[in-house]
């Protein structure tokens, strides 16, 4: 394992070569890795917000939040369990405390919750992980647990929600309960869903009463505050 600095937080990431290519490496280095989502999370997130970040990967975005505001509450959330040693070693580095940091799938179907787990397509660049993938020729296809997203919500009086589950977002919003939170911040992926999945995610958003929030929105990544 080894850390590189992101060049736009100064957050050192870690890494290895049994889940990043050179692609990542550089990304990382350039600053370009996560760094939208990672400069609308810290404009917004407030000391009294609590959040649910799914899709954690190396613990970028909640070490980057993390070290500028602190949160009352921080769940992060990572299927591929490749990745958690990977989110500690990034939050201890930095310094970073108080993250509940969980392995599995939080998800809201209610016919997976009734299985108890889902297909993960593991990459051997994570970033080419996801449910999506799973049974491709060219990725390990394993069982993620899964938990339910809407409860933990409740339980833990989330009002934040961030998002990057590579198009898992589509079945996700088609079955969560909004009614606690107060925003959402996200990359959308129409390339796995297509303009039809889009327009879908958009739609039940606007029925939640929530409303795409220009200033802090660029290209796929979006975010989403209800009125």
């Amino acid at each position: 394992m080894m850390f590189v600095t992101h060049g736009k937080t100064q957050i050192d990431i870690s890494v290895d070569k049994q889940v990043a290519n050179e692609r990542i490496i550089h990304r990382i280095k350039k600053g370009g890795y996560e760094q939208r989502e990672a400069k609308f999370a810290r404009q917004v997130i407030q000391p009294e917000d609590r959040i649910l970040e799914l899709g954690a990967g190396l613990g970028f975005i909640s070490a980057a939040v993390c070290s500028q505001v602190q949160p009352q509450h921080y769940t992060a959330v990572e299927a591929d369990e490749r990745l958690i040693p990977h989110i500690h070693r990034t939050h201890e580095r930095n310094k970073i405390k108080g993250v509940d940091v969980i392995q599995g799938a939080f998800v809201a179907n209610p016919e997976i919750l009734e299985k108890g787990f889902i297909e993960f397509g593991v990459a051997k660049a994570f970033w080419g992980s996801g449910i999506d993938r799973a049974g491709g020729d060219d990725v390990m296809t394993v069982r993620v647990p899964t938990r339910d997203v809407s409860k933990h919500i409740r339980d833990n009086r989330i009002d934040t929600l961030i998002s990057d589950i590579e198009g898992g977002e589509l079945d996700l919003f088609r079955h969560l309960d909004f009614s606690p939170l107060k925003r959402i911040i996200m990359e959308i992926h129409p390339k796995v869903f297509g303009l039809e999945g889009v327009r879908e995610v958009f739609q039940i958003l606007d029925r939640n009463n929530f409303v795409y929030d220009a200033d802090y929105c660029e290209g796929s990544v979006v975010t989403f505050t209800r009125v």
